[in-house]
């Protein structure tokens, strides 16, 4: 029987490359690979000018954006759950609910109601692979350059913000069941915790 299993955290924490393993940990056979933001869609094309300040939208839209790019997938994950794949997410609606209740007005409860609505399913497990906000911006930096981070990678107060309120929303077990891996240890250790875990 398939997994769905979603791995989180900041900007750097190493997210694609762990979800890279993954997929050749399970085979590419029988398997559905998620990333999102899905830059490859209208969506995703819109979040990312709003990530490099091509554009500005108020908190009300940006929650809504950041969730319809999830949304969009919701009947490709349906299908892959009825055939029993194992799904792997490089964030999900996890994501949506430790970013966009950043905003004061917008608490992580009532962020993580708005699946109360759309019903997009719910993983198995979410690692989070938690990483300070300067070990972050330095990841980032070294793989593209301090000039081209964008705005949320450029910002250290926001990474560190971030990073507090997914260790928040993972420690109260929000939405799906959460585990906690030290990001900062090598790719293999983070690889091998994840699988003892699943296994």
């Amino acid at each position: 029987m398939g997994k769905f299993i979603v791995i989180e955290g900041i900007d750097g924490c190493g997210g694609q490359t762990q979800t890279n393993l993954l997929k050749k940990h399970f085979g590419e056979n029988n398997i559905l690979f998620l990333s999102f933001p899905a830059y490859d869609t209208n969506l995703g094309k819109i979040i990312d000018d709003f990530l490099h300040k091509r554009i500005v939208y108020n908190k009300d839209i940006e929650l809504l954006i950041f969730y319809a790019d999830i949304l969009q997938f919701k009947q490709e994950i349906l299908k892959a759950l009825s055939e029993n794949k194992t799904i792997i997410c490089d964030r999900y609606f996890t994501s949506t609910i430790a970013y966009q209740s950043l905003d004061n007005e917008k608490s992580i409860d009532k962020i993580s109601k708005l699946n109360d609505i759309f019903n997009l399913p719910v993983p198995d497990i979410c690692f989070l692979l938690d990483i300070s906000a300067e070990e972050s911006q330095k990841r980032k930096a070294n793989e593209k350059g301090f000039n081209k981070l964008d705005r949320n990678e450029s910002n250290l107060m926001f990474l560190d913000n971030a990073r507090q309120q997914y260790l928040k929303v993972a420690k109260n077990q929000i939405f799906c069941k959460w585990e906690i891996i030290d990001g900062h240890t090598s790719i293999n250790e983070v690889f091998n915790k994840i699988i003892s875990i699943i296994s």
